[in-house]
């Protein structure tokens, strides 16, 4: 039965190890999509920045028009690096509670494979013990060994 249960906790363990690298996998993703929707927002800013600096300067129309027309651009693009990054987050919660299930899941059995281990050790002590006992019986005056 040991040996089975051994089995089962490599088994376990490696699920735990599969969950664990799906779950820092989407967890990389997601925060490389903040990172992502974070650089898209300082674009924004930067680009209308300029556009205030062309409209102080009285620069052409045409040029400040075109660098509002790339804000907004990046404004939309933040916006769904967002929204993606946000159905992530689910995922990664997803992933998290997966994980957190077979981390249990492998923890139940090794408790299981600790107590079975100890129940055989006690059993092994009991019989070492009743062999002993009955070794010593043997030996007491008056034990009737062979009996014919």
């Amino acid at each position: 039965m040991k040996q089975k249960l051994n089995r089962v906790l490599r088994v376990r363990t490696i699920l735990e190890d599969v969950s664990r690298l799906d779950y820092e996998r989407k967890n990389a993703d997601l925060s490389h999509l903040k990172h992502a929707a974070a650089e898209q927002r300082q674009l924004e800013r930067i680009t209308r920045a300029d556009v205030l600096r062309m409209l102080a300067e009285g620069e052409s129309a045409e040029s400040w028009l075109l660098k509002i027309a790339d804000a907004e651009i990046m404004r939309w693009k933040e916006e769904r690096i967002e929204a993606l990054a946000e159905s992530r987050a689910a995922e990664v919660g997803e992933a998290r509670e997966e994980l957190q299930a077979r981390r249990i899941e492998k923890r139940q059995l090794e408790a299981l494979l600790s107590a079975t281990a100890r129940a055989e050790q006690r059993e092994q002590a009991r019989r070492e013990q009743n062999r002993t006992d009955d070794w010593f019986q043997s030996r007491l005056p008056g034990s009737d060994r062979k009996r014919d």
